[in-house]
């Protein structure tokens, strides 16, 4: 007979498993079911299943416009918080109803499970996304399309995904790589799937809602948000797959001239894309795409068809390594090549090698300077197509080339990476910049320019002691196109739907690039010639008289810091250009009108431009024509002329004037600043008394 026991513990009887208990009996608490599920990796908090998303299942020509938007919420976060369930559908046990009647038949289908197959919360997202299922909502649609490009920038990988081989399937290997290869193999078609919905519509709506019949209006809402989500996706998702397929498309709506908001974006999202990209395998293809595009409209259209804004995201291009390094770098890559070619050893390992580096963050310098080097020869022989030269050599210019709106891009980009390329490259270069200068009448004023800047930025350059080059044959074209600043022309080369808004960046744009001439010309070297010095000084100081203050300021500060520089000098008389005419004992008369600035004598007149420019009605031209006057010196860095030029750049786009304020000391005023003073004046007593009114009827005897 057993002894009876206690209630904790009776050893004669049996203990009861409490409900959810162990092996071994004992109760799970919650902390042990938390570390079981970290053990065994299933999330703690299981995920929000297809089929309690309220709306799933009904079909979406039968939903309000509301209740689309909220699906997509849903669908959305629900996505973001499990994205392996999201892309697989689901099925669910469904209950058969029975009556009294049916009774009878029910233990013969008991066997048989009826289920109710849910699809995937992925797909119904893409059918709230596509006009065709959705019911014709265009808000939903683009609200859908956006919700999938953060849904995918949120998801996708860093590298790309390599499916595995069917060698590869054959071979046994654990259930997580076979789970891992079905979501990754899930998230490849879906973004595929994604990009072909993206271009599909934008194919439908980039001439609007009249079709295909008219091929001249501006795309639709919807179509031009599917745009802006490929560029965002090139941007962030160059690295993974179906990069080409990025890139063809955004390259083709670079150059959109129906729709600004869409060219800009793409051009954007390419800057973006040439910045960001470390090795620059996505530069070089994309720099690749566009050069033939370019290849392709200038033979036809003379080069009128390429929008300038595509030229100038090859300006974001951080281009470092010399043609002569590229070369080098090219060798070692092929012997390296002939090498793992001897031996199939060799081959296997260069390429475990090459898939190991794909999941590095390393840069391969050799891989560097190859795509690096590529690129640049795309890129300089564009630059040189766009100027007819060809195969080392100069070809005749014809009034096409002249008038053609990319040669400011090209000769910008020809002054950033002339220090790259060979020298014998530089020498054609500077011929061609000097046959282009000689028909500088047929030229634009910002072509102008821009081809002087170029040539004298390429002479500051490597080589610049062994290229026999005359200055004075750069010089004197830029003595020539000052008195062009600041006159309106028609042609503009920047889009602006505002006439005096295109003429305002114009100017702007060309004043900045006449400062940096200015610089390489004056400043950066020493001008020997005192005579060309006075010649320019006298031109500039025209010049700022019929500008407007945006530039005239830029330009006075410009003429007072080569004047400072070169006044100190034994042999300099731009001192005597200070003083009245009268006093001035010089020989010969100024002439305006010559080509030569040496001979124009500008040393016979004096700056009587800046007696004028005293009393302009903007007051920082008036304070720089005096200080220039005076002989004062610029206070640096405040008063850079690159400073000066973007901040009354940024005063006249935000329509603010300074004005001086005038201070008038009150009667009462006992501040230190007045007991400086006298001691009559420290020691009085102002009183203030009221006016006497005629309101007698209110005053007492």
């Amino acid at each position: 007979m057993t002894e009876k026991g206690r209630k904790r513990d009776r050893p004669g009887g049996s203990a009861k498993v409490s409900k959810g208990g162990g092996d071994d009996g004992k109760p799970v608490t919650k902390k042990q079911q938390r570390k079981a599920a970290m053990a065994a990796k299933t999330p703690y908090f299981s995920p929000k299943p297809s089929s309690s998303i309220v709306g799933i299942d009904v079909p979406l020509d039968r939903l309000m416009p509301q209740k689309r938007i909220e699906l997509i919420a849903e669908l959305s976060e629900s996505i973001l918080e499990d994205p392996s369930t999201a892309l697989t559908s689901s099925r669910t046990d469904v209950v058969p109803t029975t009556s009294k009647a049916n009774t009878k038949d029910q233990d013969t289908d008991t066997n048989e499970k009826q289920y109710h197959k849910t699809q995937s919360k992925m797909n119904k997202l893409f059918e709230l996304a596509s006009l065709s299922t959705n019911g014709h909502d265009a808000h939903a649609a683009r609200l859908a399309l956006l919700s999938l490009l953060a849904i995918f920038q949120d998801i996708l990988p860093s590298d790309r995904i390599r499916l595995p081989t069917e060698a590869e399937m054959n071979v046994r290997v654990s259930k997580d790589v076979k789970k891992t290869w079905d979501y990754e193999r899930k998230l490849l078609q879906a973004y595929q799937r994604y990009l072909q919905l993206l271009e599909k519509t934008w194919e439908d709506g980039k001439f609007g809602h009249r079709g295909l019949s008219d091929q001249t209006g501006p795309p639709t809402t919807l179509a031009a948000t599917s745009i802006i989500a490929l560029s965002q996706l090139l941007q962030t998702s160059y690295l993974f797959n179906f990069r080409s397929n990025l890139i063809q498309i955004v390259v083709r709506q670079a150059n959109n001239h129906s729709s600004d908001d869409v060219r800009l974006a793409c051009c954007h999202a390419l800057s973006v894309l040439f910045t960001k990209d470390v090795q620059g395998e996505a530069s070089l293809e994309a720099v690749r795409r566009m050069a033939k595009m370019v290849k392709e409209r200038h033979n036809q259209q003379g080069g009128r068809g390429i929008h300038p804004d595509v030229m100038n995201t090859w300006l974001s291009l951080p281009l470092r390594i010399h043609e002569d390094e590229a070369m080098a770098a090219k060798i070692a890559a092929q012997v390296k090549k002939k090498r793992a070619k001897k031996s199939e050893e060799a081959k296997a390992t260069q390429d475990i090698e090459n898939e190991m580096k794909e999941g590095e963050a390393t840069v391969d310098k050799l891989e560097l300077a190859k795509n690096q080097a590529d690129t640049l020869h795309a890129v300089i022989l564009t630059y040189f197509r766009i100027l007819k030269v060809q195969d080392g050599a100069a070809e005749q210019i014809d009034s096409k080339v002249v008038d053609s709106n990319l040669l400011p891009c090209a000769l910008r980009g020809l002054a950033k990476f002339s220090h790259l390329i060979h020298l014998d490259a530089v020498v054609d270069l500077l011929e061609v910049l000097k046959k282009l200068l000689e028909n500088g009448d047929r030229l634009s004023t910002d072509s102008c320019v821009h081809c002087i800047l170029c040539a004298l930025k390429t002479l500051r350059g490597p080589g610049r002691d062994t290229i026999p080059v005359d200055m004075k044959q750069y010089l004197i074209p830029l003595y020539g196109i000052l008195p062009r600043i600041g006159i309106p022309t028609n042609e503009s080369s920047l889009p602006s739907t505002n006439a005096d808004d295109a003429q305002s960046n114009d100017e702007g744009k060309v004043i900045e690039e006449v400062i940096q001439c200015l610089d390489h010309a004056f400043l950066q070297r020493r001008e020997l010639s005192s005579t060309r010095l006075a010649g320019f000084l006298k031109r500039l100081a025209g010049s700022s008289l019929h500008c407007m203050p945006t530039s005239s300021v830029p330009l006075l500060a410009c003429t007072r810091q080569i004047a400072s520089r070169y006044s100190s000098s034994s042999s300099s008389k731009i001192e005597r250009m200070l003083e009245n005419e009268e006093d001035i004992v010089a020989e010969g008369v100024f002439s305006p009108d010559a080509e030569d600035p040496e001979h124009s004598n500008s040393h016979a007149t004096s700056l009587w431009e800046l007696s004028l420019l005293k009393y302009h009605v903007h007051p920082k031209v008036a304070e720089q024509s005096s200080n220039m006057a005076e002989g004062k010196l610029l206070k640096l860095p405040g008063e850079a002329p690159s400073k000066l030029c973007a901040q009354m750049k940024r005063d006249a786009r935000e329509g603010h004037i300074e004005q001086k304020p005038m201070w008038k000391k009150h009667p009462l005023d006992t501040t230190a600043s007045s007991r400086k003073k006298s001691r009559r004046r420290q020691n009085q007593v102002r009183f203030i008394t009221p006016r006497r009114t005629a309101n007698w009827h209110m005053q007492t005897n």
